[in-house]
């Protein structure tokens, strides 16, 4: 299949951050092939007319919890402490269905928001079936995706069934990667799942020591709120959840430390020095109350930061748009600087510096020569919100909303044109997760 999609102002995301103003894009079998700002030559099986429409790389979703998208909105009155046991508590109740409708629910809002790869951060485990299943929910879709097997071993907030050794639970993610083996657009991770929270030392070390045996990713919460920051300070006579594990030894480039809110400017060193990459979750942080992640001394200490929404009950959303917003805007009101992330860099964290935290950056994330064709193109001329455009990145940032998303495209297949999901009866999927949502909330009621 040969593919050209013409006449787009094409936004590479390369290293040099190159903006062709009407270019083109060829696609062979799934690849790019070329991008230039001349015509080529050549028979083609299809060609796109992307004039007066931006071409750039589909979003990546660095950190999410597809579980919580049926129950989006149930728990946010409470205070966080009740909030998190009730998240807990799912664990008792949720069944593979739940996780499968809940999950393909999760992905198709994704996708609506122009997100070609979707990590699902999973940590409400009782053997393989929840994740196998939250798999296969994504797999429904057709996104490019992750999921981190995360491992608990202790907590007063979460129930004994989803607690597990470090043994049990890293038996059950070797029996994943089997199971999973054949997915070729599926990236297995692990990890402890909140260290300092429900995570101890010896989980976190153990966890590390066998990624690194199996050149697997680790991703997990990391200093999220002030009480698990505080208590770590406690406990240990280290200055944070950063340096005690650093202490550790449970850093390394393989690990995607998802929020990092509460650091130190040496934690941020730490971070720089092992090549831990994080996951920026800017609007699940406003709406815990959590704080504001220092994003920009962790981007001038050389820190890959990547964007991620977090999970429906802690944003509400998946919206992966609002989040490349709020990233920039809530470090301008922090610095009282507002020139202290350009569009170009809050762009990088939402594609490329997400593939890299995924050990990606080789198949996706930029619009370049011999990468996959995971692809986005939005329309923001075709809306009042984005139209007039004079400053195409400014408008991605600030403007562009799912919308405006004209064209998904993930390895070279199209799963979303014209505003339309390829494939998908839409409106009686989602009458069919509303009554699945009913019904698990239903059942969680009952387990009290």
């Amino acid at each position: 299949m040969r593919l050209l999609i013409a006449n787009a102002s094409v936004v590479t995301v390369n290293p040099q951050d190159d903006v062709l103003p009407n270019g083109f894009v060829v696609v062979e079998d799934g690849a790019i092939l070329s991008v230039s700002p001349d015509a080529p030559e050549g028979e083609f099986d299809r060609r796109i007319n992307g004039s007066g429409k931006v071409l750039m790389p589909g979003l990546v979703n660095a950190h999410t919890h597809l579980f919580q998208t049926l129950i989006r909105g149930v728990y946010e009155h409470l205070p966080f402490t009740d909030w998190l046991r009730r998240i807990y508590a799912c664990g008792r109740v949720l069944t593979p269905e739940d996780c499968f409708v809940s999950a393909k629910l999760g992905a198709l809002e994704s996708l609506r928001s122009g997100v070609t790869t979707l990590v699902d951060h999973h940590f409400l485990n009782r053997g393989t079936e929840l994740p196998s299943a939250t798999i296969a929910g994504m797999g429904e879709i057709g996104l490019r995706r992750g999921l981190a097997r995360t491992i608990m071993d202790l907590g007063d907030l979460a129930p004994a069934e989803v607690l597990e050794t470090a043994e049990d639970g890293l038996r059950s993610t070797e029996q994943l990667l089997d199971q999973q083996r054949h997915e070729r657009l599926l990236s297995l991770m692990t990890g402890p799942n909140t260290p300092g929270a429900s995570a101890s030392a010896e989980l976190a070390r153990d966890v590390q020591a066998w990624a690194r045996d199996h050149d697997m990713r680790v991703s997990m919460h990391v200093a999220e709120s002030r009480g698990v920051t505080d208590a770590v300070r406690q406990r240990t006579s280290h200055e944070g959840v950063v340096a005690w594990l650093d202490a550790v030894d449970a850093l390394d480039p393989n690990v995607l430390a998802a929020h990092s809110v509460h650091l130190t400017p040496q934690e941020v060193a730490i971070y720089a020095q092992r090549g831990v990459s994080v996951s920026h979750n800017p609007v699940s942080n406003m709406f815990l109350g959590d704080g504001i992640a220092p994003v920009v001394e962790m981007l001038e200490a050389g820190v890959n930061v990547a964007l991620g929404t977090d999970g429906a009950a802690s944003n509400n959303s998946q919206d992966l748009f609002e989040v490349l917003k709020m990233a920039p805007l809530l470090q301008r009101a922090r610095t009282l600087d507002p020139h202290v992330i350009s569009p170009a860099q809050a762009i990088r964290m939402a594609t490329v510096n997400g593939a890299r935290a995924l050990g990606l950056d080789h198949l996706t994330g930029s619009v370049e020569p011999g990468k996959r064709a995971d692809l986005l193109l939005l329309d923001l001329r075709g809306a009042a919100h984005t139209v007039a455009v004079h400053d195409v990145l400014s408008q991605i940032v600030y403007c562009a909303r799912p919308s405006n998303v004209d064209m998904v495209m993930v390895d070279g297949r199209v799963l979303l044109e014209g505003g339309e999901v390829v494939g998908l009866d839409e409106l009686a999927f989602l009458a069919d997760a509303q009554a699945a949502g009913e019904d698990l909330v239903r059942r969680l009621q009952e387990a009290g």
